[in-house]
């Protein structure tokens, strides 16, 4: 049957305009990054940073509160991805099925041009956050202690400091260790040696033992928990004995109080090194959090539980690398800046650590997964 006008006319029309939101999307960003340039980010974070300045007349009490304040007012962005999850998971997992570069790229561009609100907004939060991030960097990383800030940076309603500023000392509660001890090494691999049995001897045990056991639930619950701290364990073993190592050969017997002052206006060692390891620990947190909910989803889909752990165990061991990278990374950064940006971090991590039981609270809980469903086996006929 030949084709008539209207059925051309609709084909042709497959190519449809632009949504209203995704236009809406592009301007917003456009603006956003004209504001940004011109410095309107800047001045917005500096003259937040002075305002609570002006209130609190402690430069260190303001680095924290800006930290905090920039969590609640990103709070409707986080409720709004939450909202959003749903969709940004099958968008993720239709990016894991297309293996091809381009036909990902095609499939997000389709996204954009569809004006689908998970990818649009996906594409909004990170441009914001990302302009959060240089401009509450950039604010700590000039050095507006000694020298006095340009009055255009601040809004006409935000008073002018007066200087020299007030409470540039940071002081922390920290400890020294003033004597050790070290256990002779006869005896270290002494230790490891029975560590090593008792993680060999059950293993070695169950081959002889199963054939009358197996049906036995606890037993085998058991066995399944042993397994799984072998997979966990097993990919941090070499780290384990070398930091045991350490630990061993300089047990601490002694220790004595000590106020950590740290001057923000300047380069600070100690707190270099609380940046790394406050680091090391976000990102090993992180990575543990994000397999937890991998595998949490591999059970719902029924997976085995032993590539479950597999993949759990892949998963930490390359998120311990990149722990150990970053945290190295921050020590050799920060040891050239002001340790006013290391508390501005420090500050940071803190509160995405505690997030699960302060700001996280405050979201309304995010749609439920629906688990998949379980197949039930046929049972052959009887002859």
């Amino acid at each position: 049957m030949p084709s008539t006008f209207s059925q051309v006319r609709a084909i042709d029309n497959t190519r449809r305009q632009t949504p209203l939101i995704t236009l809406v999307l592009i301007a917003l960003i456009i603006a956003i990054a004209i504001w940004f340039l011109r410095g309107g980010s800047f001045r917005l974070y500096a003259s937040a940073f002075f305002g609570l300045y002006f209130l609190t007349r402690r430069v260190w009490i303001s680095v924290l509160l800006i930290g905090i304040l920039q969590n609640l007012i990103f709070l409707p962005l986080r409720f709004i991805g939450l909202k959003l999850s749903t969709s940004l998971k099958q968008f993720e997992d239709e990016l894991e099925e297309t293996k091809n570069e381009g036909q990902q790229y095609f499939l997000f561009t389709q996204k954009v041009r569809r004006g689908d609100p998970a990818i649009i907004f996906f594409i909004f939060n990170f441009v914001v956050n990302a302009i959060a991030f240089f401009s509450a960097g950039r604010i700590f990383l000039i050095d507006f202690y000694t020298q006095r800030l340009n009055p255009d940076y601040l809004y006409h309603f935000i008073p002018y400091p007066q200087y020299p500023l007030q409470g540039t000392n940071f002081y922390f509660p920290f400890f020294k260790i003033t004597d050790t001890i070290a256990v002779p090494w006869s005896k270290i691999f002494l230790f490891w040696l029975i560590i090593s049995l008792a993680f060999a001897v059950p293993k070695f045990l169950w081959r002889f033992i199963k054939p009358l056991l197996w049906r036995n639930q606890q037993i085998l619950s058991a066995r399944i928990n042993y397994n799984r701290l072998l997979l966990i364990t097993g990919g941090f073993s070499g780290t384990i004995f070398v930091l045991s190592l350490i630990f061993l050969r300089h047990i601490p017997t002694a220790f004595q109080g000590w106020l950590l002052a740290a001057d923000l206006t300047r380069q600070n060692t100690t707190m270099n090194f609380i940046t790394a390891i406050g680091t090391f620990i976000t990102t090993l947190h992180a990575g543990y959090t994000h397999g937890s909910l991998v595998a949490a989803e591999g059970r719902r889909n029924n997976i085995p539980e032993n590539i479950i752990l597999r993949v759990f165990r892949a998963h930490m061991r390359q998120s311990f690398k990149n722990a150990l990278i970053l945290g190295a990374g921050a020590f050799l950064v920060t040891n050239h800046i002001p340790c006013a940006f290391e508390l501005s971090v420090a500050t940071f991590e803190v509160l995405y650590i505690l997030s699960p039981y302060t700001f996280n609270r405050l979201l309304p809980k995010g749609p439920t997964p629906t688990p998949a469903p379980v197949e039930t086996p046929q049972t052959p006929p009887v002859a």
